[in-house]
This record gives structure tokens, sequence and C-alpha cells, in this order.
């Protein structure tokens, strides 16, 4: 056997060897679930009979001052899926063809993203946007394409 031959063996079955290690130990560190419900079923305990105290306007916890709620943290992590997708469909050169597909609005560009192939990776920076945004990255689209 030539030492090459030799070499990408022993390389594959130390990748082999390292992925069955990690995986197992990257599933067992999951026990948040647990937790949660040992929570819950302590504070029913905690709580006296007959009176249960539901959350009204005036006792809501703000989140804290200078930092953004998580919705405003969700579209701002879209608004970078959006640019980066931009990009990436620029860098392909397709952005004439989403521009074309943007235009005729969301079944349009919908019909255009799923005729692309699974092995795109255009397809794959579009599927990074959440469901919910395809819409903005189609406004996104129709604003920045400059032919």
């Amino acid at each position: 056997m030539k030492r090459t031959t030799l070499r990408a063996a022993g390389i594959s079955a130390l990748a082999a060897v390292a992925i069955g290690i990690a995986a197992p130990a990257a599933s067992a560190a999951t026990s948040a679930p647990v937790r949660t419900v040992a929570a819950v079923q302590s504070a029913d305990v905690q709580q006296p009979t007959g009176s249960v105290s539901l959350p009204t306007a005036g006792n809501t916890t703000a989140p804290a001052a200078g930092g953004p709620s998580n919705g405003e943290a969700g579209q701002e992590n879209a608004g970078r899926l959006i640019k980066a997708a931009w990009e990436a469909i620029k860098k392909a050169g397709l952005a004439k063809k989403a521009y074309e597909a943007a235009k005729g609005g969301m079944g349009s560009f919908m019909a255009w993203f799923n005729g692309l192939s699974d092995w795109n990776p255009v397809k794959w920076a579009i599927r990074a946007v959440p469901s919910w945004a395809i819409q903005e990255l189609i406004t996104y689209i129709l604003n920045h394409y400059t032919g």
C-alpha cells in the first residue's frame, strides 16, 4: 500500500472516532426542560391554596433599560440575514433573476426560489431568512437592485 492511502485511511478513522465521541456528548448536555418542570412544580407547591396571581399590565416586568427586547433582537438578526442573502444572490450572479421574480410578488419569488437546486448556496442563504421576513427580503431586493 502507498503511504498516501494509509494516511487517508488514518485520517478517516480519526474523524469517525471524533464524531462518534462528540455527538453523544453534545446531545447529553441538554437538560433544561427537566429544570423548568421542577421549577413550575415547586412554584405550585409554595402558593397558598385558592389564590392565583395573574400578571396584569401593572405588574409585568419590563426589559432592561438600554437593551433590546426579544422582538427587536430578532428583527435586527433578520436584517443581517436579509443583507447576507442579498449579497449571496449578487455574488452568484442571480440578482437580475431574483429582481424579476421579486417584481411578481411573493408567489413569483417563491416559485423562483423553489426552482433553485438544493445544492445552490443561494437557496441556503434564503432559507436562513425567517419565513416571516421573506416579504422584507423581496422589498430589499426591489429597493437595492441597480441593474
